[in-house]
């Protein structure tokens, strides 16, 4: 479905969970933008709070803002799916309850996404605007064996994310979606390097209260820990169901489009990944070291002999305080 001008349609899609304390702003945000939205979807998941209430009163000012409240509780992973299900543009944007987009976010994105599964940005990230910090992400596959793409910084095309492969059960969805676009179509994903959205930090964010509720003890920044410690949580990681759901299917589904470099190491790597015996543990490792700027998250720690050592111990850093598998 397009528009008349021809330009691409887009459905903004935000899934909340008492989000009364930041949600006008990010709706603010949303309906400033100077790309054209043709729906905006929002699926409350039985807060508790006024949102619902704020929703329904935004909707009375926007025709194309549609709100629907679950029965129940679904969960954060399940409750985008189904809400991303119910868009009809060409492209979605996801959105979360609690950020601030620039303006012109959706339009660089659809400028910028050409043939690819997926558009994503960096994105400012920090309690107030002023200190904010850049994350950029890395998004080779390799890197996608260690973390996702964030949700809020994406545009996708709505054929590639209206799929059930895209979407892995009891996982982040994020995570599932950018591994899924390494594997479906085009196999391309683009990044912008301008950040185009604040992804506030706070006391309530869902992430940060499942990894309190998992290791309320543990350093909020670590320095040392994760090398001592980080191979009990591998292990522990190791033996969860939904770790063997995800390395096992990196590991299939790169066998059979194992065509180029980067492809062919995560496909060795995740395969170690799935074994518990030592030597496969410290050929990860290695892996890692050897391959650092390709998967350690920020690439300007990867230098000299410090970096060396990161890259080394790289799975025990990654897996330290990781909650993802515990869902």
């Amino acid at each position: 479905m397009t528009n008349n001008d021809n330009k691409k349609t887009v459905a903004v899609v935000m899934c909340t969970y008492n989000g009364e304390k930041y949600l006008r702003a990010q709706l603010d945000s949303i309906f400033a933008q100077t790309y054209p939205l043709s729906e905006v979807i929002v699926q409350d998941d039985c807060s508790t709070d006024s949102t619902v209430e704020i929703l329904r009163d935004y909707a009375q000012r926007h025709p194309n803002l549609h709100v629907y409240v679950n029965s129940s509780n679904m969960g954060f992973n399940l409750n985008f799916k189904t809400a991303c299900m119910r868009a009809t543009a060409d492209f979605i944007a996801i959105s979360d309850q609690d950020d601030v987009w620039r303006d012109d976010k959706v339009a660089v994105q659809v400028d910028a996404i050409g043939d690819a599964n997926v558009c994503f940005s960096t994105h400012l990230r920090g309690r107030d605007m002023a200190t904010a910090h850049v994350v950029t992400t890395q998004y080779s596959l390799p890197a996608l064996l260690f973390g996702g793409i964030a949700g809020h910084t994406m545009l996708l095309r709505r054929d590639f994310l209206q799929r059930d492969e895209a979407w892995m059960d009891r996982f982040f969805y994020d995570w599932s979606i950018a591994v899924d676009a390494r594997f479906y179509g085009s196999r391309r994903i683009v990044r912008v390097d301008t950040p185009l959205n604040w992804h506030r930090s706070h006391d309530g964010e869902t992430a940060l209260l499942q990894n309190l509720a998992l290791f309320p003890k543990e350093e909020r920044r670590p320095t040392w820990q994760p090398y001592f410690y980080g191979l009990r949580n591998y292990r522990r990681l190791q033996r969860k169901p939904a770790w063997q759901r995800f390395y096992s299917s990196v590991h299939s589904r790169s066998a059979a489009v194992a065509t180029d470099d980067s492809t062919r190491l995560a496909h060795v790597m995740s395969g170690l990944m799935l074994k518990t015996g030592l030597v496969s543990l410290v050929r990860l490792m290695w892996l890692c070291m050897r391959h650092r700027a390709e998967v350690y998250p920020d690439p300007s720690r990867t230098r000299g002999m410090m970096g060396r050592v990161r890259g080394f111990f790289f799975p025990f850093i990654y897996s330290y305080r990781c909650s993802t598998f515990d869902l």
